[in-house]
């Protein structure tokens, strides 16, 4: 008689009802991995896995396959939604439209917006939006704006349905701080987060810096009336990681624009010990690099002021810059760290080294430096799977780097893995893809930054 482990079933163990759509079509053992299954990796769009609203006082447990028990932390990290608290029905999900897509963002959207997020901090932004409804209609927004990109319903119906979500949530938001003695909360800011990031996404370039800039006023508002235990809350802690990460990447990804409150870490330094050797599972580097990135950004703002010739204290900067930086390399190196997030903080450093190097320094594409910059770059993202959730965090990375090779099978690595991406129902990657087609076809002389702001074409790579 075949052995079971204590307390499980052996009838679950001889037939799983909770495989990819796929492995239950074919009526074969599906491990259960996320975002593709083992046996659906060649053809990665099939796989599929059937979404169940969880009722009222139903309990349902989510029994991880022994393959994903072997992997190590990762699929942990990675999957935190798998192993939420059960979701009472709010009496704002009166309708089965709301109901869908409140499954779509609890299965699909939120571990896609934030692939390593601790679970913690997406428990609590679902179940704090059941008693917020400027917060719910937000992650509603999001949740209907993904899965039309994911299974591509360019229709009406889409549109109408995300721009009603969206509408709801700001006019109750709204509403929520024009009331007397209203009380700014995290739910707050996140609500204004959420949007602000749905924009991004969506290619709304104009709302999300509006958005973005109550995003920061917000914060900032809410850690100032509440003091430092506020400031210790792990949640909080997430949302000023959140915030800063838009903000920071904003003033690095064109020419001459800044983030909102100019590309600091204003909110980042009060809250947190930058020491801290770990990855970031919100950022995905370190935070001993955030700001690095800031200080590089207001170079690129200084740089292009001034025009190229640069004085000398511009350049002493940039190599103290350089150096900070690059000590950074082996910051990654933490045994609490996974594999995946070691390769994302190294794109991120050897990215910020690129943009160093070819933006503020200035030096030619075919300089050996920035060639070792471009290689570093690939070797990092090749270390992470190409459908790992991971990717997700580094489209800043590989967008850089997308810019400045003019190897084909670098480009096309490139090209492919974005698309991987895109195909999970990341908008920012769609944006970001299409303009880098743009770029490669254009065969300009120019700078990315330069010949994107000559036509116009702003881009948040977040």
């Amino acid at each position: 008689m075949p052995s079971h482990r204590v307390g499980e079933d052996s009838s679950i163990l001889q037939r799983r009802r909770d495989g990819c759509t796929e492995c239950r079509r074919k009526k074969v053992k599906c491990d259960l991995k996320k975002p593709v299954c083992s046996r659906c990796t060649r053809f990665p769009k099939e796989c599929k896995y059937d979404i169940k609203i969880i009722n009222r006082n139903v309990v349902t447990r989510t029994r991880p396959s022994e393959a994903n028990r072997r992997n190590e932390s990762l699929n942990q990290s990675l999957n935190p939604i798998a192993q939420q608290p059960v979701l009472n029905l709010s009496p704002f999900l009166s309708s089965k439209e709301s109901q869908f897509f409140m499954h779509i963002f609890n299965t699909e959207t939120a571990p896609r917006l934030f692939p390593a997020a601790p679970a913690l901090f997406l428990q609590r932004i679902i179940a704090s939006s059941l008693e917020t409804p400027h917060l719910l209609y937000a992650l509603l927004a999001s949740a209907c704006s993904h899965h039309s990109r994911l299974v591509q319903d360019t229709g009406p119906n889409s549109r109408v349905s995300c721009l009603r979500f969206t509408n709801l949530s700001i006019s109750s938001l709204r509403s929520a701080l024009s009331e007397t003695n209203a009380k700014l909360t995290a739910e707050t800011a996140t609500t204004a987060m959420a949007l602000c990031t749905n924009d991004v996404c969506n290619g709304n370039m104009q709302t999300w810096r509006t958005h973005l800039g109550g995003v920061m006023r917000l914060l900032g508002a809410f850690l100032d009336s509440q003091g430092t235990p506020r400031m210790n809350d792990p949640y909080v802690q997430c949302l000023v990681k959140w915030s800063t990460t838009m903000d920071v990447l904003a003033g690095l990804s064109g020419s001459g624009t800044s983030g909102v409150m100019g590309s600091d870490t204003r909110l980042l330094n009060r809250s947190f010990n930058l020491l801290n050797p770990h990855v970031d599972d919100i950022c995905g580097y370190s935070l001993k690099l955030a700001p690095l990135l800031a200080r590089l950004s207001q170079l690129l703002q200084r740089q292009c002021q001034t025009g190229p010739g640069m004085q000398q204290d511009f350049l002493a900067e940039a190599q103290r810059l350089e150096i900070e930086i690059l000590s950074l390399v082996e910051c990654s190196v933490s045994s609490g760290d996974s594999l995946e997030l070691q390769s994302t903080h190294l794109a991120f450093v050897h990215s910020a080294l690129l943009h160093l190097h070819r933006r503020v320094q200035t030096l030619p594409r075919n300089n050996e430096t920035v060639n070792e910059d471009v290689r570093n770059i690939i070797a990092a993202v090749e270390g992470i799977p190409p459908f790992s959730s991971a990717n997700i965090l580094i489209l800043w990375p590989m967008f850089s780097v997308g810019c400045e090779t003019d190897d084909t099978k670098e480009r096309e690595f490139i090209n492919n893995r974005m698309g991987d991406m895109q195909s999970l129902g990341m908008g920012n990657f769609t944006r970001a893809r299409e303009l880098l087609t743009k770029f490669w076809a254009s065969e300009t002389s120019l700078s990315w930054d330069i010949y994107f702001t000559n036509l116009g074409l702003e881009l948040v790579l977040f």
